[in-house]
Formats: structure tokens, C-alpha cells, sequence
């Protein structure tokens, strides 16, 4: 029904199920941006007047059924966006929505669940609407299914492209389908009506702000803590996306987590497996054998933490969680090439 990783003509294939209801369960922001761009795309073509709700617990229940009611001064047809918040949600707001959702049935109601499905499915949300709803599940690709994702992105932009550059896409994308689809954009924009080979490819990442980005986590990793500073700096002013920054620290730091835990000695075929090439061996190596497996772990936590301020799941600043985070990933390197080599 949905292409997966690349869902379009929403609105089209509720009415085609007959649906006027549609459940979005997931974090991705990709899918989550692709669905609400859309929608927003159909909402102005059709004419339907979008109407948005944040939904907590301490909603006022008149107000709530009075936004519900109103009918629209200029559109005969309405779409409901509701951003459902976390936490306990009273039964009577779960009772206003269900009875809207079926008295207006040439409405659209669209719930956005920022969870992860398998938390979703254990709320009562999940069993009051699956009987009547369509559900998208927008989870992150796993590592065996990003050629897969890439594959759907790269059809949705219209863009013509090898298997090899794909792979190659893949490869220099480290797991991140934000990462990913910025480059598919850029791409698009470059060479527009042109096929996209692995030269390009490889010219485009090279050239690309990501260099920037391999180059912190080398100052990182050296120790360089005026450089880390400078580069975090120039990422800030160029507009670069603080998810994709911490996109590389992941990929770099998951490799590195995975080294620590296998008896085996790091070599190529792990480093290759690992999507670890040219330079990064280098410092993934220096790595390994500077920081402790307690260090690694906390390293992950930390990005973990920054990912979820970068998508707007937690409050901080994530340039300044990542300025931080570079300080104390350089700071630990020194120590323990001093201790290694005192």
C-alpha cells in the first residue's frame, strides 16, 4: 500500500481503503518529513484546510470538542494533525477523538506517535484504532535494510543511479537515512537529468560538508582539542545538520564498541565489515587501544542523548552537547595515550 521508507499519496490511499483515519508510530525523520510534505502538498492541490492539535493530557475538553466542531470557513473538507504527547492521556479525550473520527467521516485525522512501535503496541491507543485506522511504522532502516531505504529515496527524488554508486551510497552514508537522503537531494540538485556513477559519487562525498565532519573526529581522536573546538565552530556557521554530525560519531563509535567486544584483533576484513576505510582504520585503531570498553559504552550513551536533542525528543542545544562531547572525547584520548606511553 505504502512504499516502504517512502510513503506518498496519503491521502489518496486512505480513501482508496476507505479510511479517514491514519496512525504514524515511529521516530525517523526522513519518513516523518516525506509523510507531513505529502500531505501538506495534497492539503493545498484538494483545497482541505489543515488544522493542528498537540495532544496532552491537560487539554481542555471543551476546547478540544469546540476545534472538533468548527467547521471551516473556507474548505468543505478538514485535516486534523495531531501530535500525541507522551505520557497517560484521559479515557474522555480518547472518547471525544474516536466519536469524530467516525461522525466526520469526510475529515481527514492524521495522530503522529513519536515511540518506537513495540512501545506503542503495549498503550491502548494501539487496540482502540487498528481496527479502523492505517498505520505507518517509520522506524530507522536497520543495516540490512538501507540499501533498501536508499533504494526507495532515490526512486521518490526521480534520480538515476547505478547499483554501484548505491552501494557506495551506502557505504559513506554509515547507516544514517538522514545522511543519506541529503546527499540524494544534493545529487538532484548537481546533476539533475543525469545518472548518478560511483565517480560521482565518491567526488560529491569528498567535496561534501561530511569531510568536515570526518575531520572532528580526527582532532578527536588525537587529541587536538583547539582544532576539535575550530571544527565544531566552522560545522556550526556552514548550517550543517547536528543529527548527521552525530550520525558519523555513531557509525565511528558503534565500529569501535564492536572492535572492543570481539576477541578477534582489528584488521581489514573487520575494519571493511565495519564500513571503516582509508583513515578512519587508522583512528579507529588508535582508538581501541586508547579508550577503555566503560569509555566506549559512555561515548554511545552520550550520542544516543545528543540524537534525541538533534530530533527534537528532548530539550537542549545539540551544538552544544556535540562541542562538549568533542572536548571530552579529545580530553580522554590524550589521557590514555599519556598513560599508555608514561
Amino acid at each position: 500500500m505504502f512504499a516502504k521508507f517512502a510513503p506518498s499519496n496519503i491521502l489518496e490511499n486512505l480513501d482508496k481503503n476507505k479510511k479517514n483515519c491514519l496512525v504514524v508510530v515511529g521516530i525517523e525523520a526522513v519518513q516523518i518529513c516525506t509523510i507531513k510534505d505529502d500531505i501538506n502538498n495534497s492539503c493545498k492541490k484538494d483545497g482541505i484546510d489543515k488544522i493542528k492539535i498537540k495532544l496532552e493530557n491537560g487539554i481542555d475538553l471543551h476546547n478540544l470538542d469546540h476545534i472538533l466542531n468548527s467547521k471551516s470557513l473556507f474548505s468543505e473538507k478538514r485535516l486534523f494533525e495531531i501530535d500525541v504527547a507522551d505520557g497517560i492521556i484521559k479515557k474522555e479525550i480518547k472518547k471525544i477523538l474516536l466519536q469524530k473520527i467516525k461522525e466526520y467521516s469526510d475529515d481527514y485525522f492524521i495522530f503522529y506517535f513519536k515511540k518506537h512501535f513495540k512501545d506503542y503496541k503495549k498503550q491502548n491507543w494501539f487496540e482502540l484504532f487498528k481496527n479502523f485506522c492505517l498505520l505507518l511504522n517509520v522506524e530507522e532502516p536497520n543495516n540490512e535494510q538501507l540499501l533498501d531505504a536508499i533504494e526507495h529515496r532515490i526512486k521518490l527524488h526521480q534520480i538515476s543511479m547505478t547499483n554501484e554508486a548505491k552501494k557506495l551510497l551506502v557505504n559513506y552514508s554509515m547507516g544514517n537515512l538522514i545522511q543519506a537522503e541529503n546527499d540524494i537531494k544534493k545529487l538532484k540538485l548537481i546533476y539533475p537529468n543525469q545518472e548518478i556513477n560511483e565517480k560521482i559519487i565518491s567526488a560529491h562525498i569528498t567535496n561534501g560538508s561530511r569531510h568536515d565532519g570526518f575531520n572532528l573526529i580526527e582532532h578527536c581522536i588525537t587529541g587536538n582539542l583547539r582544532k576539535a573546538n575550530e571544527a565544531v565552530i566552522y560545522l556550526t556557521e556552514e548550517g550543517v545538520q547536528p543529527v548527521m554530525v552525530n550520525g558519523l560519531f555513531a557509525w565511528f563509535f558503534k565500529a569501535i564498541s564492536r572492535i572492543k567486544l570481539s576477541t578477534n584483533q582489528p584488521n581489514s576484513n573487520i575494519f571493511l565489515k565495519l564500513r571503516l576505510f582509508g583513515n578512519s582504520q587508522n583512528l579507529a585503531s588508535h582508538a581501541v587501544k586508547n579508550l577503555s570498553a566503560k569509555q566506549v559504552k559512555a561515548c554511545l550513551h552520550k550520542i544516543q542523548e545528543i540524537d534525541q536533542i538533534s530530533k527534537g525528543l528532548k530539550i537542549g542545544d545539540p551544538w552544544l552537547e556535540i562541542n562538549r562531547f568533542s572536548m571530552g572525547v579529545a580530553k580522554m584520548m590524550n589521557k590514555g595515550s599519556n598513560l599508555k606511553n608514561g
